[in-house]
């Protein structure tokens, strides 16, 4: 058979096996929450918030497309995240360590040499506090000191709540999200508020935005940890080699990648 012929033959057969190949990864449906948390999530409610998601919502997207998987995007109140993973309801969203969180034989981390969760493949979160300027408290004294005596403000269903009460912190859940937050900050309700951050500057640029010069971060971070993008057991077993690559891919572009992405909303 000439050559030309044996090419045209093939190309079914080549576009056969690249749509197996694209199959073999099955959707990668993704949990966050449901409140906005600009710059990593924007948008409330239930959808994807359009045009754009949020640095971390595309982070995630990017890293499932570096193993071919496409994302589902499913947003739900913060409380709900872990139990919809044990569920079998979503396939991944991001933990901190099972130290802090709880392990679950249901949820999977990419793991080091030692059998631990392998901080190389995941993201340093600081847990930085914003407190009232006119307050005048040390911007450069250590959190846990400054704000003893006080209480500080974190979203419903913040994963660390447990390790900072055990570090002697007072703290208030009562808010939905940082906006609300920053309300009971301003209404003297609380006495500061804390969230994670991928860097520690990453809302100060939206908190000048929106409040001017009002709340002033901390220069310390009250809490230091790693955050991994932890996947249900039933979709690493039934996708192994993609898991393992979204991780990898996780733990060497994500830093920049996400950089990247944070210039884009403007951080």
């Amino acid at each position: 058979m000439p050559m030309r012929v044996t090419l045209l033959l093939s190309l079914p057969m080549l576009t056969l096996l690249a749509g197996q190949a694209a199959a073999a990864c099955a959707p990668l449906r993704f949990g966050y929450t449901d409140q906005a948390v600009p710059p990593y999530y924007l948008g409330t409610g239930p959808n994807e918030a359009k045009p754009a998601a949020g640095a971390l919502a595309e982070l995630t997207r990017d890293a499932a497309a570096s193993a071919g998987c496409e994302t589902v995007m499913v947003r739900m109140p913060p409380p709900r995240l872990r139990m919809s993973m044990e569920a079998g309801k979503i396939d991944a969203t991001s933990l901190f360590s099972p130290d802090v969180v709880g392990a679950s034989p249901q949820i999977v981390y990419p793991l080091d040499k030692h059998g631990k969760p392998d901080p190389t493949r995941g993201m340093a979160l600081y847990s930085v506090v914003f407190v009232r300027t006119a307050d005048g408290l040390p911007k450069n004294g250590d959190p846990a000191v400054v704000m003893r005596g006080r209480i500080i403000g974190l979203s419903h269903g913040a994963p660390h709540i447990k390790v900072l009460r055990e570090r002697g912190v007072q703290v208030d859940q009562g808010a939905a999200n940082p906006d609300t937050n920053f309300e009971k900050l301003r209404r003297r309700r609380i006495d500061g508020f804390a969230v994670s951050l991928a860097s520690q500057d990453d809302m100060d640029a939206t908190v000048a935005a929106r409040y001017g010069k009002e709340f002033t971060r901390l220069d310390k971070p009250l809490f230091t940890s790693t955050a991994w993008l932890a996947l249900s057991k039933t979709y690493y077993d039934q996708n192994p080699k993609q898991a393992e690559a979204i991780w990898q891919w996780y733990g060497t572009h994500g830093p920049a990648r996400l950089g990247a992405l944070l210039k884009k909303y403007g951080q």
